[in-house]
């Protein structure tokens, strides 16, 4: 007989009797403004070099900043594209993002704040006569520092 695994036996299960942080219920903020029509964030990771013989090294040290990928509707707003377009052109424009994670209930459980961020990288959408999805838009950011909240 196959086990069933329910919700609320999984919640019970857990040392914390806590909400899990759901991959599919999440928002972003930039300078406080929420972003809608997000689809992915993608690459949330965060690295670390040491020493300079070339070699990995399991221990921590220098940061590398994180490079994180941003999906989202493409639509008439032009914000995502406007931002790069100022950091090509030279101007300082970094802003802070907040990457939120929603529980069961849709209330924020956790916060990734990233300081400091610019988008290093703009992709437009992908056209394809045969598809049927909506076309979307990516940016990749960057950022100096970075907390969980």
């Amino acid at each position: 007989m196959a086990t069933k695994f329910v919700r609320g036996e999984l919640i019970k299960s857990t040392k914390t009797q806590g909400d899990f942080h759901l991959s599919h219920k999440f928002g972003m903020e930039i300078d406080g403004v929420s972003v809608n029509g997000l689809h992915a964030i993608e690459n949330i990771t965060f690295e670390y070099a040491d020493g300079d013989d070339g070699g990995v090294h399991c221990r921590p040290g220098i940061n590398h900043p994180p490079q994180i990928t941003f999906r989202r509707d493409f639509s008439a707003q032009k914000d995502w594209l406007e931002w790069r377009k100022k950091v090509t052109a030279g101007q300082t424009d970094r802003r802070s993002v907040s990457i939120i994670f929603h529980n069961d209930k849709g209330e924020e459980a956790k916060r990734l704040n990233l300081f400091h961020s610019y988008p290093t990288k703009w992709k437009g959408p992908s056209l394809n006569s045969k598809a049927s999805g909506n076309a979307a838009e990516e940016i990749e950011c960057t950022a100096e520092e970075w907390s969980f909240a």
